[in-house]
């Protein structure tokens, strides 16, 4: 499903900006200890799990508002 929304340039570049800026923030830690705990380098803690979720569901947000966000 793709959305649109009514934007002038301006403000499309600022929400492609904090869409992007909202992705690196939830993106998971390169070391985290409760990752390196499950022995297991295909898996994330819960934790980093849940934020990669929300990392990837802006990622989408933003592929459907037609403003694809670097990943």
């Amino acid at each position: 499903m793709t959305a649109s929304l009514a934007l002038d340039p301006e403000q499309r570049e600022l929400l492609a900006q904090a869409l992007t800026d909202a992705v690196f923030y939830r993106d998971p830690p390169a070391d985290c200890q409760a990752c390196a705990e499950l022995d297991d380098e295909t898996k994330l803690c819960d934790q980093c799990e849940a934020t990669f979720a929300l990392a990837s569901s802006y990622l989408h947000l933003g592929r459907d508002l037609g403003m694809p966000t670097p990943a």
